[in-house]
């Protein structure tokens, strides 16, 4: 699983990086959300879920693989 990310519609509420530090920050100069990891861990996959959930823009959607992967 991977999480994707809209910057064009962020508005940085920051809801996402307090329900999941481990995955979601905010760039320092806009305060848009930054993914930190490629690949959510599956013991946090739960908590993921409930911050992508909790975005207000729905900036946020999982992907449970990559583009284009012929997997």
């Amino acid at each position: 699983m991977k999480v994707i990310a809209n910057l064009a519609i962020c508005q940085g509420h920051a809801r996402c990086a307090q329900i999941c530090p481990q995955v979601f920050g905010t760039d320092a100069e806009l305060g848009r959300v930054i993914v930190r990891l490629e690949r959510i861990p599956s013991a946090i996959e739960e908590q993921t879920r409930l911050a992508v959930r909790n975005c207000p823009e729905g900036a946020l959607r999982l992907a449970s693989k990559d583009p284009g992967s012929s997997s």
